[in-house]
């Protein structure tokens, strides 16, 4: 390892900060009232936030299959590329709906019957492994770049799958609420 590389201690102790702080703040979303006094015209505009976290959570889902694809293929530099990616458009996602969930009220799921069972149990889910993924996305991809092959491998192993479950069905969690926006 380079004197510059980053010690094994300082990348532990940022993926335990970011994973702690991560679902403080999006739990905190919940107890900040969203702004108030935006116009019906900004509401509008900032209606256009859970399509594109729905893109940018469609997009990482495609990302991470390539990635998964192209390690199988013996293509590090393109899986290392493709799992950069995913980590970038799960950020932005993180950023857009931070934004969203400060701006506007939270949206009530209309549907009814079983239906409803069925959105509770996809949105319980992708919310509890949401918060689980960060630390593990985090340390396999910290691993895959210090090129502890072996490690990030025995880590990967739980992390990709999890993290396609996560980038999906944040996907279908905005095809079956999005009837229920108000704009």
């Amino acid at each position: 390892m380079s004197s510059s590389a980053p010690s094994q201690r300082a990348v532990r102790q940022f993926v335990w900060t970011v994973s702690i702080a991560v679902p403080l703040l999006v739990a905190g979303l919940y107890l900040i009232p969203p702004a108030e006094g935006l116009s019906k015209e900004t509401l509008q505009r900032v209606f256009w936030l859970p399509r594109l976290n729905a893109l940018l959570n469609g997009t990482a889902f495609c990302c991470l299959v390539a990635s998964l694809m192209a390690i199988r293929q013996g293509k590090v530099a393109r899986h290392k590329a493709l799992n950069t990616a995913a980590l970038a458009l799960s950020a932005l996602f993180l950023v857009s709906y931070v934004a969203f969930h400060l701006l506007t009220e939270s949206t009530k799921f209309g549907g009814e019957g079983a239906i409803r069972m069925v959105y509770f149990a996809i949105l319980i889910s992708h919310i509890l492994l949401s918060a689980i993924i960060v630390p593990l996305a985090l340390f396999s991809y910290a691993r895959g770049l210090a090129g502890d092959i072996e490690r990030h491998r025995r880590i990967a192993k739980i992390t990709m799958p999890m993290w396609l479950y996560v980038t999906a069905t944040g996907v279908i969690v905005f095809w079956m609420i999005s009837p229920y926006y108000p704009y």
